[in-house]
């Protein structure tokens, strides 16, 4: 579901194409547009739901455009190129990296599609050329009139360290023999993963969006290799309350197929015809369950109901880690199940799993802050003890350094000083009548925080003895 399309902007790429019998010329740029256009024609057919960013590279390398599905912006923005000077390939794939690691993650499949002139089957090949940190393939698209020359020189388009591979056009260099090479590329990358839903006497035809890839794994004395079936067996159902978040491998869209038909009566045939995929993304939905489903031998996954917001969701499958013990806190999948003798059992409606006897503690005494409502209620409560000093002087100050240690474990150093200018707004804010031991403990704070044994994580910060009586500690 992502794709980036890396440009060449050196001045090798200014070069004029003469189309032979023609009066027309085109720059190595100009076919490049043209090709890139084909491709983002075809992905607004095929596979709308691909996410396209373009950066552009010579000696530097710069994103022209981030991760969207506004093809048409592309198409306004690959228009105003303007050359460079000569390239170099490293930058490129740092740039590329930093970009999906940022958007997305490194756990995301990514295509990455650069076009560029003739050298690129000498420059790829460098030994300071670093693969990509997430997995996908490289499909470079060399635009030069002399490209076999390059080419002559390697046994193999294959790229070195599992980059990727180098599909050529057709000589010589016309826009369409370009818009061909692009089809192609298209046509061999962009495939839907076709399968079959069944549970029981029930099944439809889905699509998986990204296609999932196989998993490979090294085991102790050989390396095991796990691939999707083409029927995904739906062998039970569970509340989703007890899955919670396993590990999980990739996600993927399940989508209903469609059937192309020119046929009119055929189309409305099919409309008609209730899907097995929309029924059961209903039912997930309603029912608040997940569907645990049999991807091949002992490789399971759980398709669920996922909404990005409160009018739209759709159908998901997670993809789980092969293997029978992929959620721990279940145990073995196959064992989810209940046996006659189970059922007869008086306790049948206790809930699944069973508790256990153990008691555990739920006292936490770390602060997490996972989103910003979290840091702001911690702080939240620190103003609010800092307002009824004297009375709470020794909660305040126990407040305070939790958030303080917790900011220094993760590294969060900015937040001290923050947490200092409050305080002084705090201190200048208070009203007239106001305990005088209220203001000089806060600027004690502040002062305490801003020092640089503040990071220390083995320091506490204690209140400033003071003359007044309510300020009694012991």
């Amino acid at each position: 579901m992502a794709t980036v399309i890396a440009i060449d902007l050196s001045v090798s790429m200014l070069r004029d194409i003469k189309i032979k019998d023609t009066k027309e010329s085109f720059t190595l740029l100009q076919l490049a547009t043209h090709g890139v256009n084909v491709l983002l024609d075809y992905l607004a057919i095929h596979s709308k739901l691909e996410f396209v960013a373009v950066v552009t590279f010579s000696s530097t390398c710069d994103v022209l455009c981030s991760f969207t599905r506004d093809y048409d912006l592309i198409k306004a923005k690959i228009t105003q190129l303007e050359f460079r000077t000569n390239t170099c390939y490293p930058p490129v794939i740092q740039t590329i990296n930093y970009l999906v690691h940022s958007e997305w993650s490194n756990s995301v499949t990514c295509q990455v599609i650069m076009i560029t002139d003739g050298n690129c089957y000498e420059g790829l090949r460098k030994p300071d050329m670093t693969p990509f940190l997430f997995p996908g393939k490289l499909i470079v698209v060399p635009l030069d009139q002399v490209s076999s020359l390059y080419k002559n020189n390697y046994d193999s388009n294959k790229l070195p360290n599992g980059l990727g591979y180098i599909s050529s056009p057709e000589l010589p260099l016309t826009p369409s023999s370009v818009a061909k090479a692009f089809e192609k590329i298209a046509k061999e990358t962009y495939v839907p993963y076709s399968a079959m839903l069944r549970c029981g006497h029930l099944k439809s035809d889905v699509h998986l969006i990204p296609p999932p890839m196989s998993y490979t794994k090294a085991a102790d004395f050989e390396i095991m290799t796990c691939c999707i079936s083409s029927e995904l067996n739906i062998i039970g159902f569970i509340e989703s309350s007890k899955v919670e978040c396993p590990a999980t491998l990739s996600r993927h869209l399940v989508l209903p197929q469609r059937i192309l038909d020119e046929s009119s009566e055929t189309n409305e045939a099919s409309a008609k015809t209730p899907s097995f995929c929309v029924l059961l993304h209903g039912a997930l939905k309603v029912e608040n369950m997940i569907a645990v489903c049999q991807l091949s031998s002992n490789w399971y996954g759980l398709l669920v109901s996922w909404a990005d917001n409160k009018k739209k969701s759709n159908l998901m499958l997670i993809i789980l880690e092969p293997g029978t013990n992929a959620i721990p806190w279940l145990g073995d999948i196959r064992n989810l199940t209940l046996s006659p003798t189970e059922l007869c059992k008086s306790d049948v409606d206790e809930t699944q799993p069973t508790k256990t006897p153990d008691k555990r503690s739920y006292n936490q005494s770390q602060l997490v802050w996972i989103k910003e409502a979290g840091l702001q209620a911690d702080i939240q409560k620190i103003l609010r003890q800092a307002r009824k000093m004297p009375d709470k002087i020794p909660s305040f100050y126990k407040e305070l350094n939790r958030i303080r240690k917790a900011a220094i474990a993760y590294s969060f150093n900015d937040l001290l000083t923050s947490i200092a200018d409050l305080l002084d707004i705090e201190c200048s804010n208070l009203p007239g009548g106001t305990h005088p031991d209220c203001a000089i403990q806060l600027s004690h704070a502040a002062m305490e925080l801003r020092k640089p044994l503040a990071m220390d994580p083995k320091l506490t910060i204690t209140p400033m003895i003071t003359k007044y009586a309510q300020h009694d500690l012991m």
